[in-house]
């Protein structure tokens, strides 16, 4: 559980940094698929797990257009709307790793944790939500006065993506190590 945990919280890194140089360095398919394998041996487990797997493994593909198109520059076209569909996408995803989250929580007895993923839940969906919604309207009306607002909001989603990747190192230390893979051959492969 523990590796799992730490290849989903990786993968939330790689997604959340954005350095370029000509490319993005921290490619987002690159994090896609570690979020995909962690949820992957999650999901033997949990149901949620493997929603969130899925959704991955998906946003692999979509996401490759990412590594060389910085869609923070996007304000119009296709690609503005391509932009707005992988965020929902990540949205989506999201949502699963919040339940699965909470779910690991309430099987470990971590109250503390369940309550702290709760919270962070009933902020994070509302608040990616709004900022779709503000971008659509914010596209149809073309009202540059709002720019303010998106700009606050911007910021309170990278603290809040923050928030999130620090939830996840929290699960990761709370997780216990996996057992060591030990094979039993039968009787003539022990040692006396």
């Amino acid at each position: 559980m523990k590796k799992s945990l730490s290849q989903i919280l990786y993968g939330y890194v790689f997604i959340l940094l954005d350095i370029r140089i000509g490319v993005d360095i921290l490619a987002d398919p690159v994090g896609n698929l570690l979020i995909a394998l962690g949820c992957l041996k999650m999901g033997e487990k949990y149901a949620d797990g493997k929603l969130a797997a899925y959704i991955a493994i998906t946003m692999i593909f979509l996401s490759i257009p990412s590594v060389v198109i910085d869609f923070n520059l996007v304000e119009t076209g296709s690609w503005y709307y391509y932009a707005h569909g992988l965020f929902l996408g990540e949205l989506v995803m999201t949502f699963y790793l919040f339940r699965l989250l909470k779910l690991l929580a309430e099987t470990a007895g971590q109250t503390d944790l369940k309550d702290r993923t709760q919270f962070l839940y009933n902020i994070y969906i509302p608040a990616s939500l709004f900022m779709l919604g503000l971008a659509a309207f914010y596209t149809a009306t073309e009202m540059r006065s709002m720019e303010e607002v998106f700009f606050v909001l911007v910021l309170i989603l990278l603290i809040l993506n923050i928030a999130f990747i620090l939830l996840l190192n929290a699960f990761r230390k709370a997780a216990k190590e996996e057992e060591p893979l030990v094979l039993d051959l039968g009787e003539g492969s022990k040692e006396d």
